[in-house]
């Protein structure tokens, strides 16, 4: 291969060895040999390899001790139709053919480097931490800058700083998980200051350790911004020392005011006040974040079809976001049966008591219970059985 590649650049052996091209068109090479029945990573080799040849004819090629990784000449000496050692220490280690593509076409720099040098304290780190198996090869792949990035001075004082604020090492875990990103920010510059203005507005422990460890996103935006959906929040009159000002924020981060305000017309149309939207508003806003058909639909089948009030669905807004045909239509069905069959009253029946429990209490509570009154109850629960108009 390392022949081949020499005659088709017409340079030297040893121009070749210690060009950055090399390296990257190696890896193109590379990627191709690792799985060429894969049209997807034949289809990543060849967009990389013209992206090189336009970078080539653009600027004079950089010695390969540019590279961010140490250099290593070993894998270029191999006999012809051996890959780099990096490949195989990667797949080793979990990485599938498809994710060892996407590094190599990312980071072209990965193919040149030692891996049991380079690499290998990356995975120990991340080992010691938590982050293991396919979580860790999904964030590695998805984040291949976290290779390149220093143990001693971003990723252990990253992982320290959220430890820090959460107090949990599991809870550290699962917001990296979420947000690796955070592995790539300035704790300092980036996220302390957001956490801090939530602190100062009064935010309590165990709020700023729910929006770290389950929404660390949020925190990732600039500190302006972080502050204009905080105030939005505070305008709509969320406290901030409850769970639901953090929810406030996802939406308000999600959604933008033109969005918001079609959304809320869609309620107006079913006869709901602002003071109504409003109070399902403060109980969770997040059903504002799905879409207007979404909302419209729910609200009729709910209200029109059901006959359930605007107060029931605004005590609990959130079955709005539930599947309609997966989880409200279904749970419904056997509501209209035991009501036909006069095996329960109207009164019996709250949004909250058919729509929110899972589905094996709600089996418990209205399908098995009357199992020998109403044998077609599960049939109608799975849809194989229509309910009479």
């Amino acid at each position: 291969m390392f022949g081949f590649l020499c005659k088709t650049l017409g340079r030297s052996a040893t121009d070749v060895r210690n060009s950055s091209f090399f390296l990257e068109v190696a890896s193109v090479v590379l990627i191709r040999d690792l799985s060429s029945s894969s049209k997807k990573i034949s289809k990543a080799a060849d967009k990389q390899k013209q992206k090189c040849l336009v970078n080539r004819r653009r600027s004079p090629p950089k010695t390969a001790s540019s590279s961010a990784f140490p250099q290593v000449h070993s894998h270029s000496e191999s006999p012809e139709g051996i890959p780099p050692p990096v490949l195989g220490f990667l797949k080793n280690h979990g990485f599938s053919d498809a994710q060892i593509s996407k590094l190599i076409t990312s980071l072209p720099r990965l193919i040149s480097c030692d891996p049991e040098q380079t690499l290998l304290p990356k995975i120990e780190f991340f080992n010691s931490i938590g982050i293991t198996g396919p979580d860790f090869t999904r964030i590695l792949t998805q984040n291949p800058n976290l290779w390149i990035r220093s143990i001693s001075k971003r990723l252990a004082p990253c992982y320290d700083f959220i430890k820090g604020v959460v107090f949990s090492e599991d809870k550290a875990v699962a917001s990296l998980k979420i947000a690796p990103r955070m592995l790539q920010s300035d704790m300092q510059t980036n996220i302390a200051p957001n956490i801090a203005s939530l602190r100062k507005l009064g935010a309590t422990q165990p709020i700023v350790s729910f929006l770290v460890s389950c929404h660390p996103t949020l925190l990732l935006r600039a500190k302006a911004n972080f502050e204009k959906h905080v105030r939005e929040a505070l305008d709509m009159g969320f406290d901030p020392k409850t769970s639901a000002f953090v929810h406030a924020l996802r939406m308000f981060v999600g959604t933008t005011e033109l969005t918001q305000e079609r959304k809320k017309a869609v309620f107006r149309r079913f006869g709901w006040s602002d003071d109504e939207i409003l109070s399902a508003l403060k109980t969770n806003p997040m059903f504002l974040t799905i879409s207007e058909k979404k909302i419209s639909d729910g609200l009729d089948f709910l209200m029109n079809k059901m006959g359930w009030q605007r107060d029931a669905v605004a005590r609990v807004p959130m079955v709005l976001c539930y599947s309609l045909n997966k989880r409200v239509i279904p749970r419904c069905s056997v509501v209209q049966v035991l009501q036909s069959e006069g095996l329960s009253r109207v009164d019996d029946f709250s949004l909250s008591s058919v729509l929110i429990p899972p589905e094996k209490v709600f089996l418990a509570r209205f399908v098995t219970k009357y199992e020998e009154q109403a044998p077609q109850l599960l049939n109608v629960y799975k849809g194989k059985l229509g309910v009479r108009e």
